[in-house]
């Protein structure tokens, strides 16, 4: 070995490690073969979920092959609803503002969706692009904890503002919430503040089908891990896939905290369509 150089020195090494390599897998190939079915199955078994574990979770499209992370979806939903956050403000009797919550654009032409509770301070005004709206109430039910409004600007700016195109919301389906999903809600006095957290409670009470006799689940109450002040009452929750789900209602007299169904908003929004309140004043 003394006459060896570094290099050669290196090369034995690998050839010794080869062979042996080498011998240990003729070893085990012939202990395999001659161990019984039982034990053969037990180590196959074992092989098997090792590699399971191993793995990541991919994604595969043509071309290439992606890997998808929770962060990367939370902040393409959060890029998509940004946008159509508003947050509004109250006048008190003596000029001074007070922030109201926040509302939800939910079309191109400036309908929104907010907490009924919201306009207990009164008007309702907030701004966007440097322009002053007022929220000016379109559908309203009695017995619901939402209100669909309208944009509109301000009396001395209605005729020289020209209409803008809002960004809206996409509507996501409840129905198929599971506890322990990622719930994102933006909100706050700016109505940009971001929340994450999780679905912990799925409040539901059960039907009977009058005619095929069938029970059915329906969902009342979407529950957060998150707790939220008054500024954030009527923020969207929103899933991972960007949808809204549903919206933050706040009672701060009695403490309580719901997460109100999307279901709510497109009822409003189609009650809306069916009357004369969404047609257009000539």
């Amino acid at each position: 070995m003394e006459y060896l150089t570094r290099s050669q020195i290196i090369l034995l090494a690998l050839f010794v490690s080869f062979v042996s390599s080498m011998a240990t897998g003729v070893v085990v190939v012939t202990l395999m073969q001659q161990s019984p079915e039982p034990v053969r199955q037990i180590i196959t078994n074992v092989v098997e979920k090792t590699i399971e574990k191993v793995v990541p979770t991919i994604v595969e499209k043509p071309g290439k092959t992606v890997v998808v992370k929770d962060e990367d979806l939370m902040v393409l939903a959060i890029e998509r609803n940004a946008k159509s956050v508003v947050a509004f403000t109250t006048t008190g009797a003596e000029g001074e503002i007070f922030s109201a919550g926040v509302g939800v654009i939910i079309s191109k032409e400036g309908l929104i969706i907010t907490d009924k509770a919201n306009f207990n301070s009164g008007l309702l005004a907030t701004t966007i692009n440097d322009t002053k709206y007022t929220l000016e109430v379109v559908q309203n039910a009695k017995e619901g904890s939402l209100v669909l409004g309208k944009l509109v600007p301000a009396t001395s700016l209605a005729s020289t503002t020209p209409a803008q195109v809002f960004t809206p919301v996409t509507f996501g389906n409840p129905g198929v919430l599971k506890v322990g999903q990622t719930a994102i809600v933006i909100g706050g006095r700016d109505g940009k503040t971001v929340a994450t957290g999780f679905i912990n409670r799925l409040d539901t009470h059960t039907t009977t089908n009058k005619e095929t006799k069938e029970e059915i689940t329906i969902l009342d109450n979407i529950g957060l891990s998150q707790r939220f002040a008054g500024t954030s009452n009527g923020a969207p929750i929103i899933t991972l896939a960007g949808e809204v789900v549903g919206f933050v209602s706040l009672d701060e007299g009695a403490g309580t905290q719901s997460g109100v169904l999307v279901v709510e908003a497109q009822n409003l929004l189609d009650e809306a369509s069916k009357s004369s309140a969404l047609t257009p004043k000539l």
